[in-house]
């Protein structure tokens, strides 16, 4: 329905900006490519995730939080921090850089 909706061709995908699937008003939905699309995905949460942000990993070794985001096909490392919210954070300023208008961020601003 939202492709009908937003009449986009082929080779693009349609962008359902507040992640709900189901809210198809022409305001709720933008053009996108496939790379912009999968940016505003939230965080997919696993029986053993270490963290309730996205893009951040518990490294016990270590003993720090690991910030990682994926950009152009490749998962680039932002850096350790001792605090979760500050890697969350940090997480936020690299979505922001990456992904732009398409980042999902841990904190809304």
């Amino acid at each position: 329905m939202h492709r009908q909706i937003l009449k986009v061709p082929d080779h693009m995908f349609v962008d359902h900006i507040n992640h709900n699937g189901l809210d198809n008003r022409k305001a709720n939905l933008r053009p996108a490519t496939r790379t912009q699309n999968n940016r505003n995905r939230r965080k997919v949460h696993k029986a053993n995730f270490h963290s309730k942000y996205k893009g951040l990993t518990w490294y016990k070794r270590e003993k720090r939080w690991a910030v990682r985001i994926m950009a152009d096909g490749n998962s680039k490392f932002i850096g350790y921090f001792q605090n979760e919210i500050e890697a969350a954070k940090a997480y936020d300023t690299a979505a922001k850089k990456y992904h732009g208008e398409f980042a999902v961020l841990n904190f809304n601003k």
